[in-house]
């Protein structure tokens, strides 16, 4: 196993009404950075042969990307608040022939801090008001798995 350092990063700059940051092809080129953090350990952490997610931001429409934020109270000194970026995601549209089109989740992760403690059901109701009843890619880690088991939800999501 090789070991790595996963820093999360913490801005004055970038802060969310509600913990979560959206990134677009507008976005600033720092927040592309932070997802490219983010997915790289992603990759780091599952093994996955490539990063998925390309550090300079070059979305379509068909994607959406999001961070996870909270208030970093731990160095506030002054305002404005900073906000530490804990972990992010990524949505593709899947376009069928026929039928409607779908959001597929591509990726999520958390930082090894922050699960465990409602992170994820938290952002997950946000997830669910934004993108419905989205495709759930596979593979699917065993947390995941023992996450959507325990989640009690209206929405339906497709494994594919």
């Amino acid at each position: 196993m090789r070991n790595y350092q996963m820093d999360l990063s913490i801005s004055e700059k970038f802060s969310s009404f509600n913990n979560i940051l959206e990134v677009d092809k507008q976005s600033d080129i720092k927040l592309h950075e932070e997802v490219y953090k983010i997915a790289k350990y992603f990759m780091e952490e599952l093994n996955y042969d490539r990063i998925p997610y390309s550090q300079y931001g070059n979305l379509s429409n068909e994607y959406k990307v999001l961070l996870f934020t909270e208030k970093a109270l731990d160095i506030y000194r002054k305002d404005p608040m900073p906000y530490r970026i804990y972990g992010g995601c990524l949505f593709s549209k899947i376009k069928f022939t026929k039928g409607d089109d779908y959001w597929a989740l591509e990726w999520i992760w958390i930082h090894p801090f922050f699960r465990n403690r409602g992170n994820l059901k938290k952002n997950w109701t946000q997830l669910e008001e934004n993108f419905g009843n989205f495709i759930i890619k596979t593979p699917i880690s065993n947390d995941m798995k023992a996450f959507l088991e325990n989640m009690k939800s209206k929405h339906e999501h497709i494994e594919l």
